[in-house]
C-alpha cells in the first residue's frame, strides 16, 4: 500500500495553479488519486519535501491539513487492516462513498474532460466522451430524479427502455443505457459499490436494432454529386473528406499545413485516442479544394476552426444533407459519410483490396498478419486511392 499527498503538475486549473491531490495505491487494479481542495503554483510549493513554501497565501492551513492527513496515513501503513483505495480515501478525506449513481457519473465526467484536455491532439473543442457523458447523465435525470446502485437491476433497465421506447429508437436506448453500464462497471471496479450477485443487472437488457437505412451514399450516388458542384462550403466539405482519402470532419478541421509536405497530406488521426497515422497523397481533386479555402493568414486548411465546433458540424450535416435532396439522393448522411462512402465504394462496389484500404483511411489493423506484414508501400496506397476518386468522375449522370 502507498498513500502520500503530491501536486499535480500534469493538470492546470483556470487559475493557473496545479492542485494538491492524495495518491492511493493498493494494487494495479485498485488505485485512486482525488482531488483536495487546496492548490498551488509552482514557484510556492516544496517539491522534496512535498510541502507548501512560506510564500503560498495559504501556507498555514495546507500545512495543518498535511500534518493532520500524515497521521491517518501512518496509522493506514502500520495497521494490517486490508482496506480499498475507497475506504482510503475515506477515512483520509473524510468524504463518504456515496451511493448515488449521479454522483459518481458526475465525478466520470470531470475526469474525463481533464483526459481529453491533457491528451487532445486537436485545439478544436469537440467535447468528446465527457460531453456524451453529461448529455446521457441529464436523460436519466429527467426520469428518475435520484438514482442509487442498488437501484439497477433488471426491472428498472426493462422499465426505463418501455418509457423511452415511444420517442426513442433502439439504438439510441441502447445508447444510454451502454453509458449506465459504463458508469456502473467503473463504481464497481474501484469498490465504491460492491454488487450482492455477480449476475450483471444489464445482463440481455440490450434489443437488437432494426436495419436503418446505410449512411453512406453508392457509388451511383456518388457519382451524381462529384459531376453536379455546389458553390457552398458544405459541400466542399464532403468532397475534400472522400478526396483526402475518407477522413472524419474532426480532421479536416483541425488540420493545418504544417501536416502538408511533398503533396502528402500526413497527421495522427484526431479521433479519441488513437495514434492511427494518415499519409495520403494529395490529388488534384482535394488540391483544388485546398487551394479555395487558402488563407495567408491563417494555419488550418479550412475555416472550420472559426466556428463553435459542435453546432457547426450539424449545420453542416443538415446542409448537406438538403444539398443531396436537391439532387434527388434520398440519404441520412452525417459527418462519417464521406469515410463510409469512401470504405464502401472501394471494398464492395470495385472489389479493390480492403487492408489498403483500412490504411488509407487510417483504421486500425490489429491482426497478426497485419503487424508481421507491416505498411503498405505508397505507390501501392496512392493506386488504389487513385482508383476510387476516379470511379465517381465517370461520364455525367
Amino acid at each position: 500500500m502507498k498513500i502520500r499527498f503530491y501536486l499535480d503538475t500534469k493538470t492546470t486549473l483556470k487559475s493557473g495553479e496545479h492542485p494538491l491531490r492524495l495518491y492511493i495505491y493498493i494494487s494495479a487494479k485498485d488505485r485512486k488519486y482525488p482531488f483536495t481542495q487546496y492548490s498551488s503554483l509552482v514557484k510556492d510549493w516544496d517539491f522534496k519535501k512535498e510541502m507548501p513554501k512560506k510564500s503560498h497565501p495559504l501556507y498555514i492551513a495546507i500545512s495543518d491539513f498535511l500534518l493532520e492527513k500524515d497521521r491517518k496515513i501512518l496509522n493506514l501503513l502500520n495497521s494490517r487492516d486490508k482496506r480499498t483505495a475507497p475506504e482510503v480515501e475515506n477515512i483520509i478525506l473524510g468524504k463518504e462513498i456515496s451511493d448515488s449513481v449521479y454522483d459518481f457519473w458526475s465525478v466520470r465526467i470531470k475526469e474525463l474532460e481533464i483526459h481529453r484536455e491533457n491528451t487532445s491532439k486537436t485545439e478544436i473543442k469537440t467535447g468528446g466522451t465527457a460531453t456524451k457523458y453529461a448529455d446521457n447523465l441529464k436523460v436519466f435525470k429527467s426520469y428518475k430524479k435520484s438514482l442509487k446502485f442498488s437501484e439497477i437491476d433488471y426491472n428498472f433497465l426493462h422499465k426505463f427502455r418501455l418509457d423511452k421506447s415511444d420517442k426513442c429508437g433502439d439504438g439510441g436506448i441502447n445508447v444510454y443505457i451502454a453509458n449506465l453500464r459504463a458508469v456502473y462497471n467503473q463504481a464497481v471496479k474501484r469498490g465504491i459499490y460492491k454488487p450482492e450477485t455477480s449476475v450483471s443487472p444489464f445482463h440481455g437488457i440490450k434489443t437488437s436494432c432494426r436495419n436503418t437505412k446505410d449512411k453512406y451514399l453508392s457509388l451511383n450516388e456518388m457519382k451524381i454529386i462529384a459531376v453536379n458542384p455546389v458553390d457552398h462550403n458544405y459541400y466542399r466539405y464532403f468532397m475534400l473528406c472522400f478526396y483526402l482519402g475518407g477522413i472524419d470532419f474532426i480532421d479536416i478541421a483541425s488540420l493545418k499545413k504544417k501536416h502538408i509536405k511533398d503533396g502528402r497530406v500526413k497527421f495522427i488521426r484526431f479521433k479519441g485516442n488513437t495514434q492511427e497515422v494518415i499519409d495520403n497523397y494529395i490529388f488534384d481533386e482535394a488540391q483544388e479544394i485546398i487551394d479555395y479555402f487558402d488563407d495567408p493568414n491563417s494555419d488550418f486548411i479550412t475555416p472550420i476552426h472559426k466556428y463553435v465546433y459542435k453546432p457547426y458540424r450539424q449545420k453542416y450535416i443538415d446542409g448537406f444533407r438538403k444539398i443531396a435532396e436537391d439532387l434527388k439522393i434520398k440519404t441520412e448522411t452525417f459527418s462519417k459519410s464521406p469515410r463510409y462512402s469512401f470504405i464502401n465504394i472501394g471494398g464492395k462496389e470495385l472489389y479493390l483490396n480492403r487492408d489498403i484500404i483500412k490504411e488509407i483511411t487510417g483504421h486500425a489493423q490489429n491482426d497478426t498478419h497485419s503487424i508481421y506484414e507491416g505498411k503498405f508501400p505508397n505507390h501501392i496506397k496512392d493506386k488504389i486511392h487513385k482508383e476510387i476518386i476516379d470511379s465517381i468522375k465517370a461520364s455525367k449522370i
